[in-house]
This record gives structure tokens, C-alpha cells and sequence, in this order.
């Protein structure tokens, strides 16, 4: 029997955790490529780890590794990026690349048209369907225009985390009045920036379209998951979250008719992430955020019944899929980071969205653990170590005279 081929993890946090130990359960070779240092990763049992640590910014040397590596292991591995920054590499290097490992065929040029967003929503128009107000990259006098026919609060974020040349380090940033908005922008810029007006929805009302795409650009499957609290509260990663995400079929229909429009307009090849904002006033749903690459929730997916990175694996060794379901019927749960929550519970404490002890009681609603799984426990060990740590530093702070 063939020999299937290995898979090689660009490995980001949480995202890359979880991508590597979906392929290792279903039974493929892993090399699980890390580039921080302190990750619960590093303790797992079920993947060979490879650190990059110091490497982390050095793209050509990232790109000659993975040439040197892919030949070595042979039978064109498989290459799977976890961050927006890795999956651009992966596409700008593609020709160098294919011929030593196999990788998602979306073109460099249509990843960053998607990733900066501006794009993105001029394909959103052509699909016909809504986004929230927006604006990209805008000089002065244009954001001075935009911002009369569009009032306060404002949400600024950059294209993508960690991006060049964005002042805006943090993932995003809220802004209350029109005066602020202009006065950051005359000191800061606004490079690699979206500026959008701020819709009522939040925790709770941010749901997520979870698929897959085959190389023509067709929707393989979808899923449906519901954002009940993020870190930062309303408007960060998911921390809290549900599958499936719609108790009522009928809007589930609705967020996967929209994910079709989009996804008729934009030619991706693998696993999406795509974002939607539901406004609590009119219902309506808004287009947020397109990940081009497996999520921070995808182990939770997989709990639930559908693997993604595995599917994705699958396509790209040309193993028949044709039998996955476009809408299965997935297994109900609820999932917790439970460090990442904890960050954010006395922020949300003091916005009365939650009491410590709804928290607590939250904890035994769930049937997943970001980290936690008794098969493997080391990164689960190390997880609880690190909450221990935060929480102790919490009360010694307070007791400290």
C-alpha cells in the first residue's frame, strides 16, 4: 500500500493546534512548524515539532526550508498555512513551490484581493450582498467626507493582523466620535487600514460560514457557527462559541444563500472562515471578514462532526470527497478558550454583559475545551498552568497591600 503523504502545519496559536491535531487524529504524518515560543502546542504528543522560532520574519528563508524539507519527506507533502501572513507567502511563492509539495491554487493576487478587504466588499456588491460602510486606506480630505455621511462609533482595523506598514498594532481599534476618528488618522495614517461605522450586533449577533472550496472554486461543504463572546468583548476572536450556529433552519439557509453569492464571485481553493454581523435591529446580515485559511474555532468543528483540515487534505491528494454532505447534520456543542475569556470576563463584567457566576456556570454548558483532550494531555497541562499563573497574578494584585 502507497504511502499517503505527510502534512506540513504552518502553525499560529490556537489555529495551528488545532489544524495539526485534526490531521494527526485522522491519521496522517504531521509536522507541526511552530514560530513562538511558550505555545501549549510544543506539549503535544501527536505531531513532530519544528521550531522556527527565530526564523519567524525571514520569508525567503521560511519558503527554502519548506523546499529542502517537502523534498526530503518526499511524495509531495501537503502544505497547510494557519495565518493570513503565511497564507500570502504560500501563494506569492507558489511556482517555486508546486513542484515539491501540494498547496491551495488560489492565486496570490485574488488571496490579497480578498484579505484586504477592499476587494473583498467590491466583490460583496457584485454578489449582492450587504456590507457594513466602509472605507479603505483613505487620505485625509477622503476620510473627512466619508465620515460626515457616515456618524460614530467607528471600527478601524488593519488588512490583516500583523500586516506592514499598519500603525495599528492591535487587531482592532473603536472610536467613538468623528473628532477622534480624524485626529488618530493625522498622527497615525492610515496604511493597510479599513475604517467602517460601528452596526449594532456584537457577542451573540457574529456569526461564521465554516467550508471548504475545491481548486474550481466550488463550495464542498458548509457550517454554520454562532460567536457568543469574544476577546475583546464584541469585536475580537471567539472564546465562547456554538455549533451549529442557528437554532432556526431558516436563517441558517440565509447565512449559507449569502456565503454562495460571495463564494460565487471569489475563486478560493480550501478551508474558509467567512464573518457576518447580524444587525439586532433589522435582522439583516453584513459581511465582516473572510479567512482564506483554517480558524481559530476549527478544532470545535471537528468535535462536531466535520473536519475540515482533513477535507482539505483530502482534496489536495485527490482523494474522492464527492460524498461529503454540502449541509451535514452536525453534532450540537458549546466551546470554550478558557484562558482567552478569562481575559476579557472583567471587561465584560463591567459592560453587566456577564456575572462571574453566569461564567462559571458557562464553563459546565460546555462539551469542548480549546486545548483539553484526555488522548493527549500535555498542551491541556500547559494550558491550565498558564490560567493558573493569570489567575494568581490576579489575586495576589489584590491582596497585595
Amino acid at each position: 500500500m502507497t504511502k499517503k503523504p505527510a502534512a506540513i502545519v504552518l502553525c499560529q496559536v490556537l489555529t495551528g493546534f488545532s489544524t495539526a491535531k485534526n490531521l494527526a487524529a485522522a491519521g496522517i504524518e504531521v509536522h507541526a512548524v511552530s514560530f513562538s515560543k511558550n505555545e501549549p502546542i510544543h506539549f503535544s504528543r501527536h505531531f513532530k515539532q519544528i521550531k522556527l522560532v527565530s526564523k519567524k520574519n525571514d520569508e525567503d528563508f521560511i519558503i527554502e526550508w519548506l523546499i529542502n524539507y517537502a523534498q526530503k519527506l518526499g511524495n509531495l507533502p501537503v502544505v497547510i498555512p494557519t495565518s493570513d501572513t503565511h497564507a500570502l507567502m504560500l501563494a506569492k511563492h507558489y511556482e517555486r513551490l508546486s513542484p515539491y509539495c501540494r498547496l491551495s491554487t488560489t492565486s496570490y493576487e485574488n488571496l490579497w484581493s480578498i484579505i484586504s478587504k477592499g476587494d473583498l466588499y467590491a466583490f460583496a456588491d457584485k454578489a449582492g450582498v450587504d456590507v457594513i460602510p466602509a472605507i479603505h486606506e483613505p487620505n485625509l480630505e477622503q476620510l473627512e467626507a466619508w465620515s460626515t455621511l457616515n456618524p460614530a462609533p467607528y471600527f478601524l482595523k488593519p488588512f490583516y493582523e500583523k500586516v506592514a506598514g499598519c500603525a495599528l498594532t492591535a487587531k482592532n481599534l473603536i472610536l467613538n466620535n468623528r473628532e477622534d476618528l480624524l485626529a488618530y488618522v493625522a498622527e497615525h495614517g492610515t496604511k493597510a487600514l479599513i475604517i467602517q461605522r460601528m452596526i449594532n450586533g456584537g457577542d451573540g449577533y457574529i456569526f461564521d460560514c465554516y467550508g471548504l472550496c475545491d481548486a474550481s472554486g466550488q463550495a464542498v461543504t458548509m457550517a454554520s457557527h454562532r460567536r457568543w463572546r469574544q476577546n475583546p468583548p464584541n469585536v475580537g476572536t471567539t472564546t465562547y462559541g456554538e455549533i451549529p450556529g442557528y437554532p432556526e433552519t431558516l436563517k441558517e439557509s440565509i447565512l449559507f444563500e449569502n456565503t454562495s453569492k460571495l463564494l460565487s464571485v471569489i475563486k478560493h481553493h480550501g478551508v474558509f472562515g467567512i464573518e457576518w454581523l447580524q444587525d439586532r435591529e433589522t435582522g439583516k446580515l453584513y459581511l465582516i471578514d473572510f479567512n482564506a485559511r483554517p480558524f481559530s474555532s476549527i478544532g470545535h468543528l471537528t468535535a462536531c462532526g466535520l473536519n475540515l483540515p482533513l477535507l482539505a487534505y483530502q482534496e489536495l491528494t485527490d482523494e474522492d470527497i464527492s460524498s461529503v454532505e454540502k449541509r451535514p447534520r452536525l453534532k450540537h456543542s458549546l466551546w470554550i478558550d478558557v484562558l482567552r475569556d478569562l481575559q476579557s470576563l472583567r471587561e465584560r463584567h463591567a459592560l453587566h454583559q456577564i456575572s462571574y457566576t453566569e461564567w462559571i456556570r458557562s464553563l459546565f454548558s460546555c462539551r469542548h475545551f480549546a486545548y483539553w483532550d484526555w488522548s493527549d494531555p500535555g498542551p491541556g497541562i500547559y494550558r491550565s498552568w498558564q490560567i493558573a499563573s493569570m489567575l494568581t497574578c490576579f489575586v495576589w494584585k489584590k491582596i497585595k497591600p
